[in-house]
């Protein structure tokens, strides 16, 4: 009896709310199920000869009726009577803190329009796009595309190289800022630890093309700095910008000048939130200070080392365009040079082949978010720390 009347009077009743939760779960249902009617069952397995208005506008409409009905919830729950109980407190503290949320605003702006709004343009890569014909109005091909690439003579040496580069990069590259912000830790002087880490940030902000000039200048075979010196003192010029071989020995050597210093700002934020007073303790049961470096200092950024090292793991199959596409010349772009990134660019930028570049640039996103998920679990099986 005294449980009935305490639920009558006090809680509100939390059926409208199991409605609201309801429609809303059927609104999600009815956006997935029109994007997968587009996408998968028209699109791949589907027609490939098709008429838009035929084909393609029951699934639209499917998809269209679910963002009516999620947009006519999510009112319905800040307007309707029955729903005030649960909305009240979301509304007041979406006024309380109106100043703070507003300043998100332009970001999620920027984000929706430039990461999720292009993200319409995968399906690209199951069509034979036409420009006349745009996106929507270009017939489906299904897995034509991808089967292009695969077979294509030059697919195997591309995803080899982009596989053996983002390897042996995150290899040779990413123990070094770690390394660095440990050196640095260890400095007693801090004007000129300042001056040290001043000294590594700035080759962060300098441009691919002006390192590439830089490594033009000084190792040209006919008008480099170091090439001129070593002749005039009867050696040989060394062929760095051309030499096959010695194209992945400059890409890790540019990669470590240019990025080593500025990916020490993660790891020496970590070494500053750690307890002194551990290396306190530890000096005083004897510990030196690389023992302390090791069992201490180590320990405690470990969060921060597994999670880019998670992040950069998730990146292998993404080897850094802008270096690569500076650094490369006509003796090394069509062999170890050509990446997905850098093939991607020459067949639809050079080429025109939006579509195909489209379903190229597919495949090589699906491998990272693969890897990331990979590393992820198994980083956090290893040391029980992941990023998610």
């Amino acid at each position: 009896m005294q449980a009935s009347i305490s639920s009558s009077h006090g809680a509100p009743e939390r059926r409208p709310l199991y409605v609201f939760r309801a429609i809303l779960a059927v609104a999600g249902l009815l956006l997935l199920a029109g994007a997968v009617w587009y996408l998968a069952v028209t699109g791949i397995v589907g027609h490939k000869k098709w008429d838009f208005m035929h084909d393609g506008l029951g699934p639209v409409l499917l998809a269209g009726s679910g963002g009516l009905l999620l947009i006519a919830d999510l009112i319905a729950y800040f307007v309707l009577p029955a729903l005030k109980p649960f909305s009240r407190p979301v509304a007041r503290d979406l006024w309380k803190d109106r100043f703070r949320y507003s300043l998100i605003i332009p970001g999620l702006i920027i984000v929706f329009v430039f990461s999720y709004m292009p993200m319409y343009g995968i399906i690209l890569g199951f069509k034979d796009y036409k420009i006349k014909s745009g996106i929507i109005f270009s017939e489906w091909v299904g897995m034509y595309n991808f089967d292009r690439f695969f077979k294509s003579p030059v697919a195997g040496q591309v995803i080899w190289n982009t596989f053996f580069i983002g390897i042996t990069q995150l290899l040779v590259t990413f123990p070094v800022p770690i390394f660095l912000a440990l050196l640095m830790n260890e400095l007693r002087s801090t004007g000129y630890r300042r001056t040290i880490q001043t000294i590594i940030y700035l080759p962060h902000f300098i441009s691919w093309v002006i390192m590439y000039s830089l490594l033009f200048s000084l190792f040209s075979i006919t008008s480099g700095l170091v090439n001129k010196l070593l002749m005039s003192m009867g050696g040989q010029a060394i062929n760095l910008l051309s030499d096959p071989n010695k194209f992945y020995g400059m890409l890790y050597l540019t990669s470590i000048w240019k990025e080593a210093g500025w990916g020490t700002i993660i790891y020496m934020a970590a070494i500053a939130g750690v307890d002194q007073e551990m290396y306190e303790a530890a000096y005083l049961d004897g510990a030196n200070r690389f023992q302390q470096c090791i069992h201490i200092t180590l320990p405690s950024i470990a969060f921060s080392i597994t999670t880019m090292l998670i992040l950069n793991v998730g990146s292998v199959m993404g080897a850094n365009f802008d270096q690569i596409m500076n650094l490369r010349t006509a003796a090394t772009q069509t062999t170890v040079a050509q990446v997905i990134d850098t093939y991607v660019y020459d067949m639809g930028v050079g080429k025109g082949q939006y579509d195909l570049s489209t379903a190229i640039g597919l495949f090589q996103q699906v491998i990272n978010c693969a890897l990331l998920f990979v590393s992820n679990f198994v980083v956090k099986r290893m040391s029980g720390e992941g990023f998610f």
